[in-house]
C-alpha cells in the first residue's frame, strides 16, 4: 500500500472587537496529520500540544512530513478574556483530486475561553481528527477551517 502525504497547511484567521483595541488572530503555523498509510482506514488525531495517536487499521510514518496542532497568536487588549470558536463537526474536508476527508473533533489550548497576557497576547493551538476511509486513495490533501475569536 503507497505511503498517504497529509499535509495540512491551513489555517485560519479572523477577528472580533468590542471595544478598546481591535482584536487579530494570525495562523504562524498549520495543522499537519503527517504521513500514514491507510490500510482500512480508521482516524488519527492531533492534541493542540501536537501529539498524534491513531484508531483503525493504519500505520503512522514517521519520517516525511511531520504532524503538528495549528498555532495561532491572539493580540488585542492587555488581560482581555475572549471567546474561542472552532469548527463544528461535518463542516471541514481535505480534498486531493476527487478525494476527500474530514476533519472534526476540533479542540483547542486554551479551550473555550483564552487571556490576552499583559503584553496583549496569547498563543492559541488547535487539534482535530482525520477520519481515514478504508484504502483512502493516497495524494497531498488540502484545506481550510475558521477560527474566530471574540471578546467577552
Amino acid at each position: 500500500m503507497s505511503a498517504l502525504r497529509h499535509l495540512l497547511t491551513l489555517a485560519a484567521c479572523v477577528l472580533g472587537a468590542s471595544g478598546g483595541q481591535a482584536q487579530t488572530i494570525t495562523s504562524t503555523g498549520g495543522l499537519s496529520f503527517g504521513s500514514f498509510v491507510a490500510a482500512t482506514g480508521g482516524v488519527i488525531a492531533i492534541t493542540p500540544s501536537g501529539g498524534r495517536s491513531k484508531t483503525g487499521d493504519m500505520f503512522l510514518v514517521q519520517q516525511g512530513e511531520n504532524s503538528s496542532a495549528a498555532q495561532f497568536i491572539v493580540i488585542g487588549t492587555i488581560t482581555s478574556t475572549y471567546a474561542i470558536t472552532l469548527p463544528a463537526d461535518g463542516t471541514v474536508l481535505l480534498w486531493s483530486s476527487s478525494h476527500t476527508m474530514a476533519i472534526n473533533g476540533f479542540t483547542s489550548h486554551p479551550s473555550g475561553t483564552g487571556t490576552l497576557s499583559g503584553g496583549g497576547a496569547q498563543i492559541l493551538s488547535v487539534g482535530a481528527r482525520l477520519t481515514v476511509g478504508n484504502a483512502q486513495a493516497p495524494g497531498s490533501y488540502t484545506g481550510a477551517f475558521l477560527v474566530t475569536v471574540n471578546y467577552n
